[in-house]
């Protein structure tokens, strides 16, 4: 066993932590102190004498096999290591030793540091220790099998929990982590400005609030107040005037106040305002502060709004310019920063949501903890609370080849099912009675024990715990992804807040076919040559739980959020089919803008080193001519708005696309062909007419119209070249398809115009619930027309 005297390791959080060889004299009564108190119970020395920690330690030193260091974090005593050659100790018993493999034994001290992820700073410290400078190709861990904690901090640095095995002294649980699995577990958690408001001696009420001062509140309410301008204008609820060649005139409806700028009228209705030349003004030209809430008042009549619905908009307005606040208060990249970025820190640096809705960011239902806790914008790793849900009233579905017993154990460490099997057992329950189930945090704390008590009660709802991995919320804020085990299953869960219109919650009942209708796509996918050859992939939702028999699913309460409290589904993860995370970033990145106003989408271009035009020209191929193909192929139309699509890279170049939340947001148009009884809920009658809007407002309207004025702000990018791309990438592929001509002709992309279909206007009608997803062209809100950019470029013939 190699001997290392002294070493320190730097770490971003600890900084200088030193590795000091054990030494009777200076840390006996320390150790002692340590191994001996009720916390150390599974080092197994409680009951030790001075003399006797004297004589093991003794011992460990004299072993060639073995060593013993302290660490040290701010020159004090921290933590302490047993380092042992594997092949030379009784756990190789149980597996094949391979050459480099080295063990290691963690305490830590009981008088640690208050510090928010210390014990995770000090095992992944202890990590670079034996990779960099033992050599370890492989560290193995065999911790008791009921010490859970280890067992947590084992996983947080990428270990995985093997088999149980029988010591000598204990029964044990055999663990794993090569170099490369230590490696790809850290990238993930690289970079990630997570929320610090959250603090361990206690949540601190003025800590919640620390975002909120006077610059960042006007800043928030000046950009809000431009994109209320823009968006309400782009629907046609408010008419600015034209008053010199780019200056423009908004007055209230009393005209007692007037809104002056200057902005670039774009194509689809699209005003880009220029931010420094906004002002507010009243009745004597006196310059006002602008404020999006007296602006949502001065504007109310225009807006449709009054009484209860109009103070529940100015509640998610404030919501959101409190979120935006805080936004400009964390530490963040800049654009060319964040192009070279992994996954989830992309992932969880989006802070724009929606592109069209205004009161984007409502979450009502949240306090400031669970803001800090729970949105993707705090960054903040959680544990999922997890049920067992008795059989009787949970039904699991699953795509073929997925068994409950197998995602399990794929998807849940060895220790944490042993975890959760005793926690049932000691109760005198049976495991093989109930299901696992994934629940949101606050979903237990906020509705589970509040309208479950029945079933909590009688066990059929058990609450086990929290899991022992760490999530990241996502976008979707209900949707999280395994940072701990970065290569498993996206889990989305029930969260009964109310944002943009919906209650987030998910129902048991429509998790029913959600893998059929998965497996349904992804079979149509891997059957049509275009689509594999554009390297379009869709996420599938493998698994779903459903939990039932509640009184609130009473047949006297019709269809309410109610019965959308107690589901679950696992949806496959993109990290397993691309070669760096690096190479993976959420289609939301394309409308990013850093806090100086510069986009992702331009930094991404230059990174690229090809020419605006050729690097569209590749997105476009990859990211539209598949939706185009599904639609006029097959009718089938996705949801494909930012959040939806994960985009993957070729040395920054988009070469495919994953398409996501297919269970709920897919639609076959006026049409059941192919469609099996078990999954005819997709297919959706509409007037004709509508049907390519599933283009027009999702895509054109709702995404590109965004990209379009991104580039044309930032590098003078023409909106008339933006446009021709597309066409032309539309063009090429309707030529490699003479086959489907008929309906080209039939559903004309290059029509002249077509319906401005209102997303606030939805919102604003009924802000608890918007659409029915059941019908949703029944609700849409139209307003005039808008002129189709691609018109101009159809094809002659």
């Amino acid at each position: 066993m190699k001997i290392i005297e002294q070493t320190s390791i730097k770490h971003d959080l600890l900084g200088d932590i030193s590795f000091v060889l054990y030494n009777p004299q200076q840390h006996l009564s320390v150790i002692h102190e340590w191994v001996t108190q009720p916390y150390a119970v599974f080092w197994g020395m409680n009951g030790y004498e001075l003399n006797d920690t004297e004589t093991f330690y003794a011992r460990i030193m004299d072993n060639p096999h073995e060593t013993t260091l302290l660490g040290f974090v701010d020159n004090k005593p921290a933590f302490l290591i047993e380092v042992y050659d594997v092949a030379h100790h009784e756990c190789s018993e149980h597996f094949t030793v391979e050459q480099g493999d080295i063990g290691i034994h963690i305490l830590l001290s009981p008088n640690r540091l208050s510090i928010r992820g210390f014990s995770h700073a000090v095992m992944s410290a202890s990590m670079e220790l034996l990779f960099d400078q033992f050599g370890a190709k492989r560290v193995i861990v065999e911790p008791d099998i009921n010490n859970h904690k280890i067992h947590m901090l084992n996983l947080s640095v990428g270990f995985e929990h093997l088999k149980v095995i029988e010591l000598s002294d204990k029964t044990a649980l055999l663990g794993v982590l090569t170099a490369d699995n230590y490696t790809h577990s850290k990238s993930f958690r690289s970079g990630l400005h997570s929320s610090t408001q959250l603090l361990n001696k206690g949540q601190l009420t003025e800590a919640f609030s620390h975002h909120l001062t006077e610059q960042h509140w006007q800043r928030a309410n000046k950009q809000l107040v431009i994109k209320m301008i823009t968006e309400y204008s782009h629907e046609r609820l408010i008419t600015p005037s034209k008053v010199s060649e780019h200056g423009y005139l908004l007055t209230d409806s009393t005209e007692s106040v007037r809104y002056v700028f200057d902005a670039n009228a774009l194509p689809l209705n699209h005003l880009m305002i220029e931010p420094e030349t906004l002002k507010k003004e009243k009745e004597a030209d006196e310059a006002h502060q602008i404020d999006a809430l007296a602006f949502v008042l001065e504007f109310a009549d225009a807006l449709g709004l009054a009484g209860d619905r109009l103070a529940t908009y100015l509640e998610e307005i404030t919501s959101t310019l409190s979120a935006e606040c805080y936004k400009l208060s964390k530490p963040a990249f800049t654009a060319d920063q964040l192009a070279h970025q992994a996954f989830q820190t992309i992932e969880s640096e989006m802070t724009h949501g929606h592109p069209c809705f205004i009161a984007n960011n409502g979450r009502i239902g949240f306090n400031a903890s669970d803001y800090h806790k729970y949105t993707p914008e705090a960054a903040t790793p959680i544990q999922i609370v997890w049920l067992a849900a008795e059989k009787s009233q949970t039904l699991f579905k699953s795509i073929d080849g997925v068994e409950y017993e197998s995602l399990i154990e794929s998807q849940l460490d060895l220790s944490e099912r042993h975890f959760f099997s005793n926690t049932l057992r000691d109760r005198g329950l049976s495991p093989d009675n109930y299901y696992f189930m994934p629940v949101h945090p606050w979903q237990w704390e906020n509705k589970f024990i509040h309208l479950f008590g029945r079933e909590i009660a009688s066990d059929v709802l058990v609450c086990l715990g929290s899991g022992f991995n760490k999530f990241l919320p996502q976008q979707s804020i209900r949707t999280f992804f395994n940072l701990t085990k970065p290569e498993n299953h996206y889990v989305k869960v029930a969260l009964s807040i109310r944002n943009m219109g919906f209650m987030r919650g998910l129902s048991a009942k429509y998790m029913e076919a959600t893998p059929a209708i998965n497996q349904w796509v992804y079979d149509l996918v891997r059957s049509d040559n275009t689509l594999q050859s554009l390297h379009f992939v869709p996420l599938r939702e493998i698994a779903t739980l459903g939990f039932s028999g509640t009184y609130f699913e009473n047949e006297q309460l019709g269809d309410t959020p109610y019965r959308k409290m107690t589901a679950a589904l696992w949806r496959e993860n993109p990290t397993k089919q691309v070669a760096s995370p690096h190479c993976l970033a959420t289609m939301t990145s394309l409308l990013h803008l850093d806090k100086e106003g510069k986009s992702y989408l331009v930094a991404k271009i230059a990174a690229s080193g090809l020419s605006t035009e050729k690097w569209l020209t590749a997105y476009f191929t990859a990211y539209l001519t598949p939706l185009i193909h599904c639609f006029y192929k097959y009718k089938l139309v996705f949801m494909p708005h930012g959040e939806n699509l994960i985009l993957k890279f070729d040395n920054h170049v988009p070469v495919g696309v994953f398409m996501k939340d297919i269970g709920e947001e897919i639609c076959v148009l006026n049409t059941t062909e192919n469609l099996t009884e078990e999954i005819m809920r997709v297919a959706i009658t509409m007037p004709e007419e509508e049907e390519l809007l599933s283009i027009f407002t999702d895509v054109f309207d709702c995404f590109f119209r965004y990209m379009m004025a991104i580039l044309t702000d930032e590098v003078n990018f023409s909106a008339s070249s933006f446009w021709q791309i597309i066409a032309t990438v539309i063009r090429d592929y309707q030529a490699s398809h003479p086959e489907l001509n008929d309906r080209f002709s039939a559903y004309d992309i290059f029509d002249d115009d077509f319906a401005l279909s209102c997303l606030n206007r939805l919102q604003l009608a009924d802000n608890k619930q918007m659409v029915d997803l059941s019908d949703p062209s029944a609700n849409l809100q139209f307003c005039g027309r808008l002129e189709n950019p691609i018109s101009p470029y159809r094809r002659s013939s």
